[in-house]
């Protein structure tokens, strides 16, 4: 359990149901006992994602990932078992225990984690004290050029660098190597010197969800022809695509006020500016297009998004690449339409905040959205523009599921091209058939078209791993098991049993190794399979003594191919003898339980 006690650990896991925790991340449809999505960590159009209530975890019929809703939070939130384990323990109210690490590679590798965030709060401290300093007065005077308050200086941590050399000196005063430094991100090493990455620059600390300083985004503040912006390297604390900036303060927002939605603005400057003016709830990506990841992140805070970016066309482009890749992750999000050219920081300092909420009230839906960005992108005063504007818009339409919104869009269009409604609705209506998904095939039991003895050996295992009524009068322990991984799940049930305790199948997850993962995704699957679970066509008992039978015959074929070695190898007559009778004996065991 990576040195957390066992009763933690279970409730821990007691606590945060797994369908109320993935529930936050996919849209979950009870079916029976279980409940169906699509699978957040591959792309699919139908719903081949099961959750299982009962025994407490998940399995996918497309990429075959199971797991607990430990393991759930790792994959979705890329964290490690222990980040895991704090999230999952906030979220359930639980203190923490000590934990003692048996492994030596998991405590090393706690232990320079550690070391980096250590190290990048202290460079945090080190650039927030150079602003108060004599020296950061340039730094200031820009702070207050942008018309940010020093008590949202203070909120946000800014800081200033005054030259290149100031932050390597003062960390190696504080007992950190020349080597930690680079590896998180706060220096750089250009032949054998070091030197602070962001040297000059206005410095905004990038920090997150745990409230752990990460990374650094540093602002030029002279008219120089240098990047405006450049972010710390990727580093072991610090990934691009699955960071928001300003996420830990949404989180207090949360917490304290509650959150409806959140606006997701550009740059970290205008994160500043509209928190300022009264917007607490709004974040950024790292100057990169919104990822999945970070969508995911953001769906456990609230449903609803709105996107302000720039009012300029290629911000609008990138808008629509945002709203979808948010869609996808089943959240409902707006466009904030601003005047071209304006950014958000923009609008407040020239309108107000008041103006800035009536754009944020007049934002509009995705789809809208989108027909409004592809017609700017065609000239309708010619045919030739018209056609490509029609032909596109009505493929947009087509994504709406509601016969009431194609109609009305379908009117905006009408308006803009001058084609008749009854030929705009005949090309809406003529390819749409094709482009409905195609129904999820039927679940079946997963009799493989290879290995039949793999096969056999998963279900008996999922039968006795789910204490399966028809396993009674079955004695695991007699049953070989060619496969380590289903040999390490038999010790496991066998060792419950002796202890006269239960198999718990989420167990599994914590006390195999990694390269068994497979063999134990596939034995989740059977338990959600809807053949296994519901189809009184598929007699499960039946099946299981099939499979038992399988194992045994298996088992005596290799018996009796090592016997016919041996026999071919003796040379004393005596042993050949006895060889023989035993090879005689072993193959008439097989053909009888073969039907021979």
């Amino acid at each position: 359990m990576k040195g957390y006690d066992v009763k933690f650990i279970d409730e821990l896991k007691n606590k945060n149901d797994i369908a109320d925790v993935v529930g936050k991340y996919v849209q979950l449809e009870r079916k029976g006992g279980n409940f169906w999505g699509r699978c957040p960590f591959h792309h699919e159009k139908t719903a081949s994602f099961c959750v299982n209530p009962q025994g407490q975890f998940y399995y996918c019929f497309g990429c075959h990932k199971s797991g607990d809703v430990i393991s759930f939070v790792r994959e979705i939130e890329s964290l490690d078992f222990s980040d895991a384990v704090k999230f999952l323990a906030e979220r359930a109210k639980m203190p923490l225990p000590d934990v003692k690490y048996d492994d030596e590679q998991v405590r090393e590798q706690k232990k320079r984690r550690d070391r980096l965030l250590a190290l990048l709060k202290d460079a945090a401290l080190f650039y927030a004290h150079n602003l108060r300093s004599a020296g950061g007065a340039k730094h200031v005077d820009y702070i207050f050029k942008r018309k940010i308050t020093g008590e949202t200086a203070l909120r946000f941590g800014l800081g200033a660098s005054l030259d290149f050399n100031g932050l390597p000196a003062y960390l190696k005063s504080k007992g950190y190597s020349y080597e930690e430094m680079v590896a998180a991100g706060a220096v750089g090493e250009k032949n054998g010197r070091y030197f602070d990455w962001l040297g000059g620059r206005l410095i905004i600390p990038v920090i997150d969800r745990f409230n752990n300083v990460v990374a650094f985004d540093g602002r030029r503040i002279d008219d120089g022809k240098e990047q405006k912006y450049i972010n710390t390297r990727e580093t072991a604390v610090f990934s691009k695509g699955k960071t928001l900036f300003n996420i830990n303060n949404l989180k207090k927002v949360k917490n304290e006020k509650g959150l409806t939605d959140v606006i997701i603005v550009e740059g970290h400057l205008d994160v500043i500016t509209v928190s300022q003016a009264g917007f607490p709830n709004v974040v950024a990506s790292m100057g990169t297009a919104l990822t999945k990841d970070q969508a995911r992140v953001l769906k456990r805070y609230t449903d609803k998004a709105y996107i302000s970016y720039d009012g300029d066309f290629a911000g609008q482009k990138a808008t629509v690449r945002g709203l979808e890749i948010l869609k996808d992750e089943g959240m409902d999000v707006k466009i904030v339409s601003l005047p071209d050219g304006k950014d958000p920081d923009d609008v407040i300092k020239t309108e107000g905040a008041d103006a800035y909420r009536g754009y944020i009230a007049n934002a509009m839906p995705l789809i809208d959205f989108k027909l409004q960005v592809i017609k700017r992108a065609f000239d309708l005063n010619t045919a030739d523009g018209k056609r490509k504007y029609a032909s596109n818009a009505v493929r947009i339409i087509r994504e709406s599921p509601s016969p009431a919104e194609q109609e009305d869009l379908l009117k905006t269009v009408r308006e803009a091209t001058g084609y008749t409604f009854e030929t705009l609705k005949r090309e809406l209506y003529s390819e749409q058939a094709e482009s409905r998904e195609t129904p999820a095939p039927a679940l079946t039991l997963a009799r493989e078209s290879g290995d039949k003895e793999i096969t056999a050996a998963r279900f008996v295992l999922y039968a006795f791993l789910f204490a399966k009524r028809y396993t009674e009068d079955a004695d695991l322990e007699e049953l070989e098991f060619t496969s380590a991984a289903h040999a390490a799940i038999k010790n496991y049930i066998l060792e419950k049993t002796e202890r006269g305790e239960k198999p718990n199948f989420t167990d599994l997850y914590e006390a195999l190794p990694e390269e068994y993962g497979e063999e134990r995704d596939r034995i989740a699957g059977m338990e959600t399979d809807g053949r296994v679970s519901g189809n009184k066509r598929f007699d499960e008992a039946v099946y299981f003594e099939d499979c038992v039978r399988t194992l045994k015959i298996a088992a005596l074929g290799k018996r009796a191919e090592m016997l016919a070695s041996r026999y071919r190898a003796e040379t004393d007559e005596t042993e050949r003898r006895k060889v023989a009778a035993e090879l005689n004996e072993v193959t008439a065991k097989k053909n009888l339980l073969s039907g021979r």
